[in-house]
């Protein structure tokens, strides 16, 4: 079986390393950038199950990736994450919505392993 891989991009390497400890012992490996240039290219692996975008990543937005998403790969399960506020998650959420991307969730930070596990067990057909 091919590796699946969850792609994260976030500016924290403290919440990198939290979610790639639930990650591994689910069998899935994590591709992950701080950098938003760098997510298109990993939105191009093949092997990607699942992504986690927070949604500012230093001075940059990361929601103007959900463009890229939508274009690119619309039934990839993403979950949109943010440590400010709802109303980033709720822009998320309609931004979804009107652009056809079909699988996405959001969770305010922090939250806990458990509520990652739900998240990847329905991108992952594990639900």
């Amino acid at each position: 079986m091919s590796e699946r891989t969850v792609l994260v991009l976030d500016d924290n390497p403290d919440f990198v390393r939290a979610v790639a400890s639930v990650i591994r012992p689910l069998d899935l490996a994590t591709a992950a950038t701080d950098d938003p240039d760098q997510f298109p290219a990993l939105l191009g692996r093949e092997d990607a199950v699942a992504a986690i975008v927070d949604c500012m990543l230093g001075e940059r937005c990361g929601l103007g990736l959900l463009t890229l998403i939508a274009a690119d790969r619309p039934t990839l399960p993403t979950l949109v994450v943010s440590g400010y506020g709802e109303a980033f998650l709720a822009q998320a959420r309609r931004f979804a919505e009107s652009h056809g991307i079909e699988r996405l969730a959001t969770l305010a930070k922090p939250f806990s392993a458990t509520d990652l596990r739900a998240f990847l067990a329905g991108a992952c057909g594990r639900g």
